[in-house]
């Protein structure tokens, strides 16, 4: 016999309901990266992917394929819900109004020419104006393909914190990897500075990721350097996390942190804007194709009951 479910318990499943993943792709290299990064983690969460396919230009290649390489992600991904679009003559203006009400949007960090028209003139205008999470993908090809099993969040001490924590750690879960939290610490006038800024900062992060319902295996570790030179080290991490910053609100303009990760980091970068839009307890899909490299390294990270602190 079939029973209706109720109005509250439908509004509940529309709720927790993966919220759709937005990507952008000019048909290049990169374009393709963030496509099949975009395919892979909705595939994992469970979420619909919303591709929008940029129109061929004269930058564009004879041999980049008219459909932008969704040929290997329909076979790679079978089951995945796909929807495609072609985006109009401004690319960018398209992927705003897509990532209204998405959970994340993904795209490459450059395109075929240093043009406009490329994924190069879309990066820091859509990290600037628009509201929900963006990756960029870029870095080293064991990155971007997932073989390090590992997630930085770069903490600052500041309101950011507690929302990228949140989500570094949901995605974390949702791509079964270890959680490395850094906290960047230039040389202090006296060592009392210093000695005050780590317990304040690494104790707030710890008690934050005790929090969580769930966690992963997560370490804790003060950098004595400059953000950027943190930025710089990620080079075993596929993903480093940072916050869009207050310096975004009061100006309009992402951070000089954020630009940093944006133009340097060795992997993908996830901009986080607000509230995590993930569960806290992310179930993984219970049958990925997996398109990452297999590592034979094994790492003793701190279990996830007593987080490790670490100074480098």
């Amino acid at each position: 016999m079939h029973t209706a479910s109720s109005p509250s318990a439908r509004s509940e499943v529309t709720e927790n309901a993966p919220r759709r993943v937005v990507v952008g792709s000019d048909g290049s290299h990169w374009g393709q990266n963030a496509l099949v990064w975009a395919a892979e983690h909705a595939w994992r969460t469970g979420a619909e992917l919303d591709v929008w396919l940029w129109n061929r230009t004269g930058d564009t290649p004879d041999d980049i394929p008219d459909n932008g390489g969704m040929n290997h992600v329909t076979s790679t991904f079978p089951l995945l819900s796909v929807s495609i679009h072609g985006a109009g003559t401004d690319p960018v203006h398209d992927l705003k109004a897509a990532a209204r009400g998405a959970g994340l949007l993904v795209i490459g960090y450059r395109g075929h020419s240093a043009s406009s028209s490329g994924l190069d003139g879309a990066v820091l205008p859509l990290i600037n104006e628009i509201v929900c999470d963006t990756v960029v993908v870029r870095g080293r090809p064991a990155s971007v393909h997932g073989a390090n099993l590992r997630i930085t969040a770069l903490i600052s001490g500041g309101e950011d914190d507690t929302n990228v924590l949140s989500r570094a750690a949901a995605i974390a879960l949702e791509h079964r990897s270890r959680l490395r939290v850094v906290h960047a610490l230039p040389a202090p006038a006296t060592r009392d500075a210093l000695a005050a800024d780590h317990q304040f900062v690494l104790d707030h992060a710890a008690r934050r990721l005790e929090k969580l319902d769930r966690r992963p295996s997560h370490t804790v570790v003060l950098l004595h350097g400059q953000p950027h030179e943190a930025v710089s080290r990620c080079t075993d991490s596929d993903l480093v996390v940072v916050g869009a910053g207050d310096h975004l609100a009061r100006t309009g303009h992402c951070g000089s942190v954020t630009r940093s990760a944006l133009h340097h980091a060795p992997c993908p970068v996830l901009v986080v804007h607000g509230p995590s839009s993930s569960p806290q307890q992310p179930e993984a899909h219970p049958h990925v194709p997996s398109t990452r490299a297999a590592t034979g390294r094994h790492d003793i990270s701190a279990p996830a009951d007593r987080p490790a602190r670490a100074s480098v």
